[in-house]
């Protein structure tokens, strides 16, 4: 299985609001680790970062709307081939979690892989590892190092390594 983590045009995208240059580097092996996934027959979910209410107040409706929308470059195969669950704050919300528990029980079995991909990795990455690894306790849950990323680098490391220490296999 594999989940990509908030692949929106708010990171993506050089109009993105929170747009980095890291981005550019990961884009191309997430587009890959995609396709492999579909080519697999490998179930795909996506999450989907919506802004809260008091970011409405910050910027325009048309801003957010922007950065909240799948960045082109995966838009067509996440759409097609993945299931999407949109939550508004870091991880995956407790009814969303139910979804994909309950949609994927029968599919993960004990040591099956799901991989993560996707930003930011101290952030929305590593709250979401720790919903699905406690809907699927017994999977396998893996990183490739190359294929998240973080507006700093130092945390991106030292996450990574606090994920290594919480049985997540870290991959290149």
């Amino acid at each position: 299985m594999l989940v990509v983590i908030d692949a929106q045009n708010d990171t993506f995208d050089k109009r993105g609001t929170n747009y980095a240059e890291w981005s550019e580097v990961i884009e191309e092996g997430i587009s890959r680790r995609i396709d492999q996934a579909i080519d697999n027959d490998e179930p795909i979910i996506y999450t989907k970062n919506l802004y809260p209410d008091f970011e409405h107040g910050e910027r325009s409706a048309e801003s957010i709307r922007f950065d909240e929308a799948v960045y082109p470059v995966f838009y067509d195969r996440l759409e097609k081939y993945g299931d999407e669950y949109t939550k508004n704050f870091y991880g995956i919300p407790p009814e969303e979690a139910r979804k994909i528990y309950e949609n994927y029980k029968d599919k993960v079995k004990t040591n099956q892989m799901i991989e993560f991909v996707g930003v930011e990795t101290n952030i929305c990455v590593l709250a979401n590892i720790m919903v699905i690894q406690n809907i699927f306790p017994e999977a396998m849950i893996t990183v490739n190092k190359n294929l998240v990323a973080a507006s700093s680098d130092d945390l991106h490391d030292k996450t990574l390594e606090i994920l290594a220490n919480m049985n997540v296999f870290i991959s290149e």
